[in-house]
């Protein structure tokens, strides 16, 4: 094959399974409210099967697909509405799937800590870990069978290395509790993928929550703890026979080291805030500790490392200050592939996700604003990539809205990033504009990829800004810890400025503009809407708090001595600065409507913050909707709330954004 041809590669589309559109059919409510199509695709070890989690028999399940016809051979699902928080392949034909519960749409499925072992087929299932493990499975190195019962013991247990040269083991970290909320010591773990039997390997430093990593011959070198003050602290074995060391010493003290694999020659590749507070990638050596520099970023944290195809080298790193950069980190033949696969995707992004144990063939997830992404099979040798499957079949990419990265500098002169999604086709002048602050808040951001709540929005017309003001994730240390004790100042200015920027630049008409959030989001419509009375006209409050005092009490966050810390450190630590910084206390300032949306078993931001929100409404006969479900969590998991939340969202915003005058409907 010539070099020009060479650079090119062959998309043959092979969709699998196949997937009918109906032609010119626009998306609806329940295509928005949908979860992915199929999500976390991975390839076996020797590349005969893909596996990939779908909705098997009206419920989160994961299929396994033969590659050369294209077969279904494996079905597998939890039982009674679980969800599978991850799963791992453990040999050519074994995989072991970790199970969660879904407690509502605004949470990640949490894994429930058992882990249950599965072959290819569907058949030989074994339950590997938890409380209905049987008695007298577990084993000691050194010290024989312990015959714990696990019914009357706290553990949970996630794969850490699949041990890709051992198809009959893996290492797994046990995380165990020791009761009121707290955590106690986590371990590393030797785990038989057919019977569960299990060896312990290497107990962590300390107590907390504690993840492992293992070199390349599966030996555990690093574990990074998390203590009661929410400090990280990164331990490092520099041999097989070595105690834990703390790396977080000296003028690293404040650093947050996280150790990412381990090269060939033994050293160690970890991302590390140590300049500037912004995360980048060094190589570091155990013994010597000397330290070098890979990559870095002027503006934004590290994201995704992209590893030579063997797991041994780093090849190119991922930074999203706006659009995601790539830096290409070396000649490595699989670095020029790696470009040679990007530039085959203009405008789009394209990253391996999982490789054979030979490297010869690849699982890509290619991705943009536009599209929330396609699986490939990329063949080494041929160099074609085969499409395999979407995320969201229905979602076309032509049809979607732009999301634009914008910055603006804040009052107090911070420059400040973000995402302008603009409805396809309409002038970009004097739109409606719905402020969307995300949830978390600290450590998360918004991003450019796909969002499906913008996305939603837009196509019925809305312009949607999305900023990540102070407090947020992705923009170093300094930003994230200036959102401290700034729940209702710093990152309420953020959002403020964020707003008249758009209606400085002509974008959003000052008379149509609106806040809508979930979760923290929620918090932060609210208080917007308190703070600046005269700057929205509504506001759509999801899951979100109106008193931080019986938020800090009543919170699944306040359960542990570490969430009470956390609160007491980001949030506030007195009753009086609680309640100073409660939207409910302010709530006489508030002129815009509300809708107020809550699931009545939410846990992390109680049900009882939304009805007292809707009693202080009632007392002031001040406007509101009500939408509250019951059986759901933190946002709502089934699809016909999501459905009727969308369609009431839009019903809302067009009632006070699209009014024939608004002039005189103020």
């Amino acid at each position: 094959m010539n070099p020009i041809a060479r650079s090119l590669l062959v998309l043959v589309l092979n969709l699998l399974p196949a997937i009918s559109l109906a032609e010119g059919k626009p998306p609806s409510a329940a295509d928005f409210a949908s979860r992915p199509d199929y999500s976390r695709l991975q390839i076996a070890p020797d590349g005969r099967h893909v596996a990939v989690i779908t909705e098997v028999d009206d419920q989160q399940g994961l299929l396994v697909i033969r590659l050369a016809d294209k077969a279904v051979i494996g079905r597998f699902t939890l039982g009674l509405g679980g969800a599978i928080a991850d799963y791992w392949w453990v040999g050519p034909m074994r995989l072991v799937v970790s199970g969660a519960i879904r407690y509502g749409s605004l949470d990640e499925p949490r894994p429930i800590g058992e882990l249950i072992g599965v072959d290819a087929d569907g058949g030989n299932r074994s339950y590997l870990f938890g409380y209905r493990a049987p008695i007298g499975a577990i084993k000691s190195r050194g010290h024989g069978s312990r015959g714990v019962d696990l019914r009357r013991r706290l553990e949970s247990a996630m794969v850490i290395d699949p041990l890709p040269d051992d198809p009959q083991h893996a290492v797994i970290a046990v995380q165990t509790y020791a009761g009121g909320g707290e955590l106690g010591k986590a371990s590393a773990v030797l785990l038989d993928v057919y019977s569960g039997a299990r060896t312990t390997l290497k107990a962590a430093a300390i107590a907390g929550p504690s993840s492992f990593l293992t070199d390349q011959n599966g030996t555990v070198r690093f574990v990074v703890t998390r203590n009661r003050d929410a400090k990280v602290q990164t331990w490092v074995r520099r041999d097989e026979r070595s105690d834990w060391q703390l790396l977080n010493t000296g003028e690293l003290a404040d650093v947050d080291i996280s150790p990412l694999r381990f090269s060939a020659n033994g050293r160690a590749y970890v991302s590390s805030n140590e300049k500037d507070g912004r995360d980048c990638l060094f190589e570091q050596d155990l013994v010597s500790g000397d330290k070098r520099e890979l990559s870095c970023d002027a503006v934004a944290d590290l994201g995704n490392v992209v590893f030579s195809f063997d797991r041994r080298e780093p090849i190119a790193a991922f930074y999203q200050p706006d659009k995601p950069r790539i830096q290409y980190l070396s000649e490595h033949p699989d670095r020029v592939l790696l470009e040679k696969i990007q530039n085959s995707f203009p405008g789009e992004i394209a990253v391996p996700i999982s490789a054979t144990r030979d490297g010869r063939q690849l699982i890509l997830v290619v991705y943009s604003d536009r599209d929330p992404g396609r699986y490939f099979l990329f063949d080494r040798d041929s160099e074609k990539a085969t499409f395999l499957l979407a995320a969201h079949a229905w979602a076309d990419a032509k049809t979607m809205a732009e999301r634009r990265p914008i910055t603006y500098a804040a009052r107090d002169g911070a420059p400040l990033h973000g995402y302008l999604t603009l409805p396809p086709g309409q002038p970009e002048k004097a739109q409606p504009l719905v402020m969307l602050p995300h949830g978390g808040p600290f450590g998360l951001r918004d991003d450019w990829s796909w969002d499906q709540q913008a996305q939603w929005l837009a196509a019925n017309g809305y312009a949607v800004l999305q900023v990540n003001f102070r407090g947020s994730g992705g923009y170093g240390r300094n930003h994230l810890e200036a959102g401290q004790q700034g729940w209702d100042t710093v990152m309420i200015d953020d959002l403020t400025d964020g707003t008249r920027w758009a209606i400085d630049q002509g974008i959003a008409d000052p008379d149509r503009v609106a806040i809508f959030g979930a979760s923290y989001g929620g918090y932060a419509a609210l208080m917007s809407a308190v703070r600046e009375p005269e700057l929205y006209r509504c506001v759509v409050d999801y899951a979100g708090v109106s008193d931080l005092k019986a938020f800090s009490e009543d919170s699944d966050v306040a359960d542990s001595q570490a969430g009470r810390n956390f609160i007491d450190r980001f949030i506030g630590s007195s009753s009086a600065r609680l309640k100073a910084a409660s939207p409910l206390t302010m709530i006489d300032r508030l002129k815009a409507p509300v809708f107020i949306v809550h699931g009545e078993e939410d846990v992390r931001v109680p049900f009882s913050q939304a009805t007292a929100l809707r009693k202080a409404l009632d007392r002031r006969q001040h406007p509101y909707q009500w939408m509250a479900k019951k059986g759901e969590g933190h946002g709502f998991a089934k699809p016909e709330n999501r459905e009727e939340f969308l369609t009431r969202l839009v019903a809302f915003l067009d009632q006070h954004l699209k009014a024939a005058d608004i002039t005189a409907a103020r």
